[in-house]
């Protein structure tokens, strides 16, 4: 069984990360392919919004979709997606086509609370903080990787990126559907899922730590999602960064990510457990972001997503973590499609925001906001509170 676990562990990383991987090629070029059709700085935060408007809807019907069929076919289907929406992004002839591309990615990148269930089904209570920092880990290589592909691939075609990711997600969908071992015994799926998964998940929708816990994530990811849309024009108005050193900035985001979601969140949940993790995840969250805003030097900018990433990566898994904890067996896919979806709606209205602000504030102002919201983020956390041990596998947890 352990063997198992680990192998379906490792595959499912890689194919997170591949999937990641093509995200991380096209994030970073979005503002400058978006510049040569004349888009505003606004703009650019619509044709981020879009991609997570699409995922505030798509997530839970994908999970709840695992829930009843299983994990490896939804997440073949997402990946066959992506690869579609990679293809329109390389040879978009107008901003108008460079929304369908987001709108067809968002259908298609909605799949990451299925790989969340994934690990929930083969890891125990206790260790899923650590085990959903796989996901993380993958995002943040996929960040290291995918950003210094497009911006090294920019200069050769412009359409070279986004024909990368389409390959590389079309060969990660073959291999999953050849490769990737179900998680979801048989007896868990259709029926059961039907009969019992609607009314488990409208309980969990009146529990107050599944509200906080949901309004944490969804401040934090507010807060972390004010660079996606303007780090790129940040780097090029303060330093005069061109696309590839922008892309090596998120690289850089990228691989602390990385290894503390991968690595560093294993070994703090054991000793502090999963909600004093959440607040403490608040201090180098709010310093970062002040940090890059006032930054004045490639260096303090260094430090300041040094520290962003230190804190992302602890809050985000011991978030889900918590997400995870209290869901029963059944409903792991719907759950945490719940909290894909809260993710989605932050990813909506932080770019915006953020959008709007460098346009009329200023270009540091965006970070500075995120700090406050950042902030209110960890004083929310103060009233989470940490699970006692699971009675069994299959039932939630009740703090």
């Amino acid at each position: 069984m352990g063997a198992t676990r680990s192998t379906g562990l490792s595959f499912l990383f890689l194919t997170v990360l591949v999937d990641l991987v093509g995200f991380g090629i096209v994030l970073p070029l979005l503002p400058f392919y978006a510049d040569r059709f004349g888009a505003t700085g606004t703009e650019v935060g619509l044709l981020v919004l879009v991609y997570s408007l699409i995922q505030l809807f798509m997530a839970p019907f994908w999970g709840r979709l695992s829930d009843r069929i299983g994990r490896k076919p939804v997440l073949v289907l997402g990946l066959a997606g992506s690869a579609v929406s990679y293809v329109v992004f390389a040879f978009a002839p107008s901003l108008t086509w460079l929304y369908v591309s987001r709108i067809l990615a968002g259908i298609g990148g909605s799949t990451i609370p299925v790989a969340e269930a994934y690990i929930a089904d083969v890891t125990p209570p206790e260790g899923r903080a650590g085990g959903l920092g796989v996901i993380g880990a993958a995002f943040g290589l996929g960040f290291t990787i995918g950003p210094a592909l497009g911006g090294a691939l920019s200069g050769v075609d412009p359409v070279a990126p986004g024909l990368l990711a389409a390959v590389l997600c079309a060969l990660n969908a073959g291999l999953a559907l050849v490769l990737l071992r179900e998680s979801l015994p048989p007896e868990r799926r259709g029926a059961p899922a039907r009969r019992h998964g609607i009314p488990r998940l409208l309980r969990l929708g009146r529990d107050p730590q599944v509200l906080t816990v949901l309004g944490v994530y969804f401040l934090f990811s507010v807060a972390w999602s004010v660079l996606q849309p303007t780090l790129s024009l940040f780097g090029a108005e303060r330093f005069g960064f061109d696309a590839r050193r922008a892309g090596y900035l998120f690289a850089f985001l990228g691989l602390i990510s990385a290894g503390v979601q991968g690595g560093l969140v294993r070994r703090l949940v054991p000793r502090f457990g999963e909600a004093r993790l959440v607040r403490l995840a608040g201090l180098p969250f709010v310093a970062g972001l002040v940090a890059i805003g006032g930054a004045g030097s490639v260096g303090v900018l260094l430090g300041g997503l040094g520290l962003l990433a230190l804190g992302y990566g602890i809050a985000v898994p011991s978030a889900l973590g918590l997400l995870s904890r209290r869901a029963g067996a059944g409903i792991q896919g719907g759950t945490l499609g719940l909290g894909q979806s809260a993710g989605s709606l932050a990813r909506m209205a932080g770019p915006l925001g953020a959008g709007i602000a460098f346009d009329r504030l200023g270009v540091g102002s965006p970070y500075f906001l995120g700090a406050v919201v950042a902030a209110g983020a960890a004083a929310l956390a103060l009233s989470l509170a940490q699970p006692r041990a699971e009675r069994s596998a299959g039932e939630p947890v009740r703090a």
